[in-house]
């Protein structure tokens, strides 16, 4: 039986869900860990949720989910640069931590140190990976170098100015670091994310779709628009 909450409205509707749940998050526990992915989709949340002026959310240790591997942080098109300009910098958040191929243990110790991750905010990918774990990652991964797949890269090739751009490599938050999180927050917008979605909600839990992970989360909610949800309605 699906734990998972699912909830389905306007983009703009459910960024200001998302949005709402993330600042009751930095109300409630200020100085929580929370995981951020970078993404089209979640930048809509983001804009949402800075334009509310949660003072609370400066307090937050914020992990962001993964990065492409060998970017600096100032190159636009990395992760991390795309999260401080989207949310880090507008919130005030100051301490952050971004995983790298050489610091994935301590990036995982940092993690534990916090208590784990309160609240994770992700989307997914249309092959369902979350953050970058490919399908096959198993279930019991922790931050990791990953190959990316032909079809991330393809779906990230408008972002570094054509397919060969893009880099082979990337870093992620493992699958378990994921799903041991104490809340996650999944957003999907767009009819090509339709047919994953329906993957994730009916599908058998497989490696091979790294979200359906999230199936069994007790504190998992799923934020679709229209379009997402037209195969799961």
């Amino acid at each position: 039986m699906l734990s998972m909450k699912i909830i389905i409205d306007s983009q703009d509707k459910i960024s200001s869900m998302a949005a709402s749940m993330i600042a009751e998050h930095a109300k409630a526990k200020p100085g929580c860990a929370m995981a951020f992915a970078a993404g089209r989709t979640t930048k809509k949340v983001y804009d949402a949720l800075t334009a509310m002026n949660i003072k609370e959310l400066a307090e937050c240790k914020a992990f962001t989910v993964c990065e492409y591997e060998g970017l600096e942080a100032g190159d636009t098109r990395s992760c991390a640069y795309r999260l401080n300009e989207e949310l880090y910098s507008k919130a005030g958040i100051t301490q952050i931590f971004t995983p790298n191929a050489e610091n994935a243990d301590k990036f995982d110790a940092e993690i534990e140190e916090c208590g784990g991750i309160e609240l994770a905010v992700l989307g997914i990918g249309t092959n369902g990976h979350i953050g970058f774990n490919e399908p096959a990652t198993p279930y019991d991964s922790y931050t990791h170098t990953v190959l990316l797949t032909d079809k991330t890269k393809q779906m990230n090739a408008e972002l570094f100015g054509g397919l060969e751009n893009v880099p082979d490599n990337a870093v992620t938050m493992g699958l378990k670091t994921i799903c041991e999180s104490k809340n996650v927050i999944l957003v999907a917008f767009g009819s090509e994310k339709a047919e994953i979605i329906h993957q994730l909600v009916y599908g058998k839990t497989s490696t091979y779709v790294p979200a359906a992970m999230l199936q069994m989360h007790m504190n998992m909610t799923l934020l679709l628009d229209d379009a997402a949800a037209e195969k799961i309605k």
